[in-house]
């Protein structure tokens, strides 16, 4: 790239770590969920963590369906080994013929994820938001802001992502949240960047997927860099970066 005006983040298991938070939270909710269908299993972290690479859900609650219908259906880690990369619940719906309804997920999700924030919690819980840490440091995010635009595209909504942004010590003027589009819809990339070149830092398939169809969508250039595989974590790829722009 000629020159780099943007750097947009994916949020969870890029800025912050999120093993204690949306981790347990999609944990307890299908553990939840089954437990009133009359299946009591513990579901390993392992497991979430997995399928949310592999597939292309754009939040939680889907994973949390996914998981239950992979549950009620069979052995749960044959389903997560053998789940088709880059499909998402449209795929599992389809091959099961089992839909759980969306709305009632998203209140127990959210009850166990935003507690005494989430004013339709079904029971009192402290909310497991509390939790997250940070992976990035907040000085690089500083010295890339005076370098670059800085941008996110997440999957949180923007409750969500104030949440964050409070554990960050660091707020975004360019945001894209669940209310506007779902990764991997290419308009969430246009929306912020109208264009102009730019790096997006994800961790999942589904990251790669808004990259390459943004590119195919729009006919322009946009870079990629996958944590765990490109780079050991977004604090190298931001010091990279700056050495090189």
């Amino acid at each position: 790239m000629k020159e780099l005006k943007w750097l947009i983040f994916d949020v969870d298991g890029v800025l912050i770590n999120v093993s204690e938070s949306y981790d347990l939270a999609t944990k307890l909710t299908v553990e939840y969920f089954l437990k009133k269908l009359g299946k009591s299993i513990e579901v390993e972290l392992d497991l979430i963590r997995a399928l949310r690479r592999k597939g292309a859900f754009g939040d939680d609650f889907k994973v949390s369906e996914a998981l239950i219908i992979g549950a009620l259906t069979g052995d749960l880690r044959d389903f997560v080994q053998n789940f088709p990369a880059g499909e998402g619940i449209g795929w599992v719906r389809k091959q099961f013929g089992i839909v759980i309804d969306p709305r009632t997920i998203e209140k127990v999700f959210n009850t166990f994820y935003l507690g005494e924030y989430y004013k339709d919690r079904l029971f009192e819980f402290d909310g497991l938001w509390k939790k997250e840490k940070l992976i990035v440091k907040r000085e690089l995010l500083e010295k890339a802001n005076e370098r670059f635009k800085l941008g996110v595209v997440t999957g949180r909504s923007a409750l969500e992502l104030e949440l964050a942004e409070k554990i960050l010590g660091f707020h975004f003027e360019n945001a894209v949240t669940r209310e506007l589009y779902v990764k991997p819809d290419p308009k969430a990339l246009w929306h912020l960047t109208k264009g102009e070149e730019g790096i997006y830092i994800g961790d999942t398939i589904n990251d790669g997927l808004l990259v390459e169809n943004y590119k195919k969508a729009y006919g322009k250039d946009f870079g990629f860099l996958m944590v765990g595989r490109d780079i050991k974590d977004v604090n190298e790829a931001i010091e990279k970066l700056l050495d090189i722009f």
